[in-house]
């Protein structure tokens, strides 16, 4: 907790400092249009970036594999956006890094290389639906389900199957 404590106060201390030398060498007016101006165009930037990043995890989707890429670029570009809003100059320079893909990727295979994805397949859920709508009717069917659930042990739906990915 401390560390982050330090790194915010220096973070702010260089932006102020940043401020008054950029507001000192071209004027206060032209530094706050400076600032607007990253904003926008940085937003605007986000906003293409984020939805290509979004168009390629809805295609991994459908193609049936995990987007784990891509939910992490995304979230580095909202961490971009939020930088780019934040008024100064040092935190535009990291929302501008974020935006490069080349830094994006290779933050993201640092992230994914340091996690231990596990995954099971087969899993078997069981559950109960039960309607609320009808309560006596429904009472005596609840009760008729629960004895005939004790008796034997388990209810099997007959059934196809079809995915959708397989054409």
């Amino acid at each position: 907790m401390g560390k982050i404590f330090l790194l915010f106060i220096a973070a702010t201390l260089m932006e102020i400092f940043v401020f008054i030398e950029v507001g000192s060498a071209i004027g206060a007016w032209s530094t706050i249009a400076l600032i607007v101006l990253t904003a926008v165009i940085g937003l605007s930037l986000v906003r293409i970036q984020g939805f290509q990043t979004l168009m390629e995890a809805q295609r991994k989707v459908n193609m049936g594999e995990t987007p784990a890429r891509e939910m992490l670029a995304g979230m580095m570009l909202a961490v971009s956006g939020l930088l780019l809003l934040l008024p100064g100059f040092v935190s535009d320079m990291g929302g501008v890094l974020l935006l490069l893909p080349p830094v994006r990727e290779a933050l993201v295979e640092r992230f994914i290389s340091r996690m231990n994805v596990q995954t099971q397949k087969g899993q078997t859920f069981d559950a109960d639906y039960y309607r609320t709508d009808d309560t006596d009717e429904q009472q005596a069917r609840l009760d008729q389900h629960l004895k005939k659930k004790s008796d034997d042990e388990g209810t099997t739906f007959e059934g196809d199957f079809q995915r959708k990915d397989d054409k």
